[in-house]
């Protein structure tokens, strides 16, 4: 998602090819954000069977400790630009980062099913902002090296789902499931620190946008019906919710294109020819890559019999393939 704030984070200018220090520092903070949420989602993915049957749960309420994280994530997404205009890039990326800290702490004391799924929603809302914060931030300091830095930024997507079923598999075979989440807290504490030395201090926008109140109230729960209904689409509920997605949705598109700039998403953007195929093809890899990401470990633990940590070696190569070729699409 573009922001629509000013350029809080300025590299500067060089007409060498080596990138500015400062970039690296920059970039190797807020990497810990997208590793983290994206290593939470899959280490919680392949476990819930045993969290349902420690907490002595359902399996349809269990499925609300993904559903909601990803609920309340889209949520937030809308909201980012808008946050960064009011907040600061660097402010807050130190309030989400702490928050999803904080939320970890309690998705590993909940001593009920309710209290984990609460948690969880709360920490959605978190880790909602923290990745596109990641790029906008490295994409305001990399200039012409954006290409080459978003190759390097593009490993914790590929580290983190690999580390999820090794992660979860070696912990639930020495510690009870709450050590799942507490694994996010000496990561996180080490992001906090980091990001408030490193990270530049805010500067403030020149111009701030309004609030688009109706938009957000479009969005919002267009895109949290959408995706329960996508989620629950052969049942009578969801087939509802799907509707009703697609209606506001459709409803904001209408309103975004009176409001122009003003709206809280610019669809105007998707008329350039570049962006929207650009973006039309990350959504379909994006969909192809997490969709394996989830379904293959399943498929091994449920199909093979094997193991959780056996998923995650069986994946690595393919990751490790990737982790090498990404930095060098910049080059």
């Amino acid at each position: 998602m573009t922001s629509k704030a000013e350029t809080h984070l300025t590299a500067p200018e060089s007409d060498s090819d080596r990138l500015d220090p400062r970039v690296w520092k920059i970039a190797a903070v807020v990497f810990l954000g997208p590793l983290m949420t994206q290593m939470d989602s899959t280490v919680v993915n392949v476990s819930l069977s045993t969290i349902r049957q420690e907490l002595h749960s359902s399996i349809e309420s269990t499925q609300w400790i993904i559903s909601g994280y990803l609920l309340a994530l889209a949520l937030m997404l809308p909201l980012n630009a808008w946050l960064v205009d009011r907040v600061g890039a660097k402010r807050l990326y130190l309030w989400c980062f702490s928050a999803f800290t904080l939320t970890s702490l309690l998705c590993g004391a909940a001593k009920s099913i309710d209290a984990l799924i609460f948690a969880r929603v709360i920490q959605g809302m978190a880790g909602g902002l923290l990745t596109p914060m990641a790029q906008m931030m490295m994409a305001q300091v990399a200039g012409r090296h954006m290409a080459r830095i978003f190759g390097y930024m593009a490993m914790p997507v590929l580290i983190a789902p690999l580390l999820g079923p090794i992660v979860a598999g070696v912990i639930l075979k020495y510690a009870a499931w709450p050590w799942l989440f507490y694994i996010n807290l000496p990561v996180g504490m080490v992001a906090v620190v980091t990001a408030a030395i490193l990270l530049p201090a805010d500067q403030v926008a020149s111009q701030k946008s309004p609030f688009d109140l109706l938009g957000f109230l479009l969005i919002a729960p267009g895109l949290t019906s959408f995706l329960y209904g996508l989620d629950r689409a052969s049942h009578a509920e969801g087939s509802g919710a799907l509707l009703a997605g697609v209606l506001l949705m459709s409803g904001f598109v209408w309103h975004a294109l009176r409001k122009h700039r003003a709206a809280l998403i610019d669809v105007r953007l998707f008329k350039n020819r570049i962006f929207s195929t650009a973006t039309t093809t990350m959504f379909l890899s994006n969909g192809a890559s997490f969709a394996g990401q989830l379904l293959i470990p399943l498929s091994i633990n449920t199909g093979c019999g094997l193991s959780r940590s056996n998923a995650g070696v069986i994946l690595a190569p393919m990751g490790i393939s990737m982790m090498c070729s990404y930095p060098s699409m910049g080059s």
